[in-house]
């Protein structure tokens, strides 16, 4: 008996066949939920790296911005000019891609003057007004507009020292298709009364659209979004800045002097908006500006989906490479020179808005970089308004 008892033990002492598979299976099922729980928390984070860093990178674009407007002249000698321009990017002679240009006097330091002071061209030699002239026309620079008011300071003038400042956007290098959709950012100061023209003199900007960039310093690039707005005296911005063309819409654009500058045939946002008073004597300036920035890092871009087939421009709906790469419903998306808002996003099919942000509707080849950023909004109160914190 006892061997008997010996025998049936060591037949039991092993696992069976069923048991190492049902074994195999719980330990894959287990590995496969502790892979799931570590790479949602990678993404968790990544998202939250990638929120932070375009928020610091936009926070102090925004500031040095809002810096600078803080600070407009409004007397005699101030002005300011935003104006929408168009750029061909893909290289089919239509002007697709919309950027904006910021240009202003305001109000200088001393600290601000001198560095100013150090970064002064050297002047044209005596006779090389008329080379320069030429050369102008050449590059397609047009002339200045008559009776176009430019501002200019009178050394004899007892006061703060005024300097201009232009905030420009030009397109990234058109030959790569993944940074068409992007632009560099520019920013130049001058003194109001220093040598090389001025900011507001339309030969600063060439025929294509393009500013002087020698004028100019880079301040960022992989823009993707810039967007000013302006209050008017009639504008009702305390439930939202809406667009349009009535009294207590927000204006696109900006004319201090009411000159028709920005030219509305390039662009719609370049009308001028409602409840603009006459000018008598002193620029006519905002209540209020608001700024909106949106940026996209480079390793973000290698994150980015594609689009797997032919966008039509009749298409409200299309395939990604990877819907889960894409913002969700309510967000907004650019592919090429056109920005669609995200409507809904099932899987990998998603469907938009086309069009959106004064872009055209356009066709897109296979394979476009779908991109998208975190918008960051600044409001900056003029100093003539700033008693009027209720519009």
């Amino acid at each position: 008996m006892t061997a008997s008892r010996g025998r049936a033990l060591r037949k039991r002492g092993g696992f069976t066949v069923v048991e190492l598979v049902l074994a195999a299976g719980l330990l894959s099922v287990l590995m496969v939920a502790v892979f799931a729980l570590i790479d949602g928390s990678l993404q968790i984070w990544r998202r939250s790296e990638t929120r932070r860093n375009l928020t610091e990178q936009a926070t102090g674009v925004v500031e040095l911005l809002a810096h600078d407007l803080q600070a407009i002249e409004g007397g005699a000698r101030g002005d300011m000019l935003v104006e929408w321009t168009t750029f061909d990017t893909d290289g089919d002679e239509l002007k697709e891609t919309v950027w904006p240009r910021l240009r202003f006097v305001r109000q200088a330091s001393a600290a601000e003057l001198a560095l100013l002071q150090r970064r002064v061209p050297a002047p044209p030699a005596p006779g090389d007004e008329s080379a320069e002239e030429e050369d102008a026309e050449e590059d397609g620079a047009s002339a200045a507009a008559p009776g176009v008011p430019l501002p200019l300071e009178d050394e004899s003038f007892v006061g703060p020292a005024m300097i201009e400042v232009c905030w420009t956007v030009v397109p990234t290098d058109p030959r790569d298709r993944d940074h068409r959709a992007e632009g560099l950012l520019y920013r130049g100061a001058r003194r109001l009364s220093g040598p090389g023209g001025s900011f507001f003199d339309q030969r600063f900007v060439r025929a294509d659209g393009r500013p002087q960039l020698d004028l100019l310093e880079e301040v960022s690039g992989g823009l993707l979004w810039l967007q000013p707005l302006m209050a008017t005296q009639t504008s009702i911005v305390h439930d939202g800045w809406e667009i349009g063309g009535e009294y207590e819409h927000a204006a696109t654009s900006w004319d201090a002097w009411r000159a028709e500058r920005p030219d509305p045939t390039i662009h719609e946002w370049n009308a001028e908006g409602r409840g603009m008073p006459d000018v008598d004597g002193r620029p006519l300036l905002p209540r209020r500006i608001r700024i909106e920035l949106e940026f996209e890092r480079p390793a973000d871009r290698l994150r980015r989906a594609r689009t797997l087939g032919l966008i039509e421009v009749t298409d409200v709906a299309f395939d990604v490479s990877d819907g889960r790469r894409l913002p969700g419903p309510g967000s907004f998306v650019k592919v090429d020179g056109e920005w669609m808002l995200v409507r809904e996003l099932r899987g990998d099919h998603v469907t938009v808005k086309r069009g959106q942000r004064g872009t055209q509707i356009l066709a897109h080849q296979p394979g476009a970089l779908v991109h998208w950023g975190l918008p960051l909004v600044r409001e900056v109160p003029v100093a003539l308004y700033r008693e009027d914190w209720d519009l």
